[in-house]
């Protein structure tokens, strides 16, 4: 008995580790979209490679609240994990707000070109700040939608213009176009579009048909003012639960999910765009001395944000030299 005592016990300790956890992660996604679906495959597909050691419960649709309360839960440990927004980072990690700085980008071609050598400033920085990252998915370009044709910078200054919640960079954007921006979480948004609080919203397209919200809009400034980036992040205390080998499997079947996820997005983003302007609305083409006016109007709100530290100036001005290097390199 004295001699199995000691296997009996190192028996009960593995039998312990292998217990199955779960990470609950929430977002605002609705249920039932492409996205949604793909991070259900993914789940069942960790399940399995795990053999039922990491469990993934999604909380989708917004149900555990905006983005600043899935953190503050997951600051709690209410909650491990969140598939957010990258504003939601802007007080954690600067480097999050790299790609979302008005008219960075001129195409998807460039956004990927620059993810390969910038997705890893994002993924240290938050490393350094207690989070995991699982994947950076790319949202698509927010256009301008209004009830009423915008076209330059003094038209939307009359507009009811709403910005997400702790939204540093649409605020400061905003403001600095003579704007006076309505904060709200995403939640009050259609409501408020309703009620009339609001009359104008920065969204891509597929977001503004998946939330209904393009029912109560009637134009799209037809020139894409900021790329839209989430990411899903887990608590660092609560991933090193779980084996190296589980955390590997975790991170190797979310990136490839991720990487599905951005291919179908850009099918849903031009699919969305179609059914937009079949549904009668209407694109609002500028010229190119709107573009140049736009251009030095977001110039002014980069340069308000720099001296807030909202984001890091010398890695934008790095990502803003390679911009060149790829222009010029066609």
């Amino acid at each position: 008995m004295k001699l199995l005592t000691p296997a009996i016990l190192v028996l009960s300790l593995l039998a312990s580790g292998a217990q199955a956890a779960t990470l609950k992660i929430a977002t605002l996604a609705p249920d039932g979209t492409s996205w949604m679906k793909l991070l259900r495959e993914a789940a069942a597909e960790i399940k399995t490679e795990t053999e039922g050691r990491v469990n993934v419960k999604y909380f989708p649709g917004g149900v555990q609240g905006s983005d600043k309360s899935v953190l503050r839960k997951m600051q709690i440990r209410q909650l491990q994990g969140g598939a957010v927004a990258s504003g939601a980072f802007a007080q954690i990690a600067s480097s999050t707000q790299l790609y979302s700085l008005p008219f960075t980008f001129r195409n998807l071609e460039e956004v990927r070109a620059i993810r390969e050598e910038f997705d890893p400033y994002i993924i240290q920085d938050l490393a350094k700040n207690g989070y995991v990252v699982l994947g950076i998915s790319e949202g698509g370009f927010a256009y301008l939608m209004s009830n009423k044709a915008i076209r330059t910078s003094s038209d939307v200054q009359d507009r009811k213009v709403w910005v997400p919640e702790g939204d540093m960079i649409s605020q400061t954007t905003f403001e600095n176009g003579g704007v006076s921006p309505i904060a709200l979480p995403v939640s009050d948004v259609y409501t408020s579009l309703q009620t009339g609080l609001i009359d104008t919203v920065a969204v891509n397209p597929s977001t503004s048909i998946a939330l209904q919200w393009h029912t109560k809009l009637d134009y799209a400034t037809d020139y894409p003012l900021v790329f839209l980036i989430g990411m899903m992040v887990v608590d660092d205390s609560a991933f090193k639960k779980f084996s190296p080998a589980d955390q590997a499997t975790v991170k190797r079947v979310m990136a490839a999910t991720f990487a599905k996820m951005d291919a179908q997005n850009e099918i849903d983003e031009a699919g969305a765009r179609q059914a937009l302007a079949q549904n009668g609305i209407e694109f609002v083409e500028l010229t190119e001395a709107d573009k140049t006016a736009w251009q030095a109007l977001a110039k002014g709100a980069i340069a308000a944000l720099a001296d807030k530290n909202v984001y890091p100036v010398d890695l934008y001005k790095k990502l803003q030299q390679r911009l060149i290097e790829l222009r010029q390199a066609k």
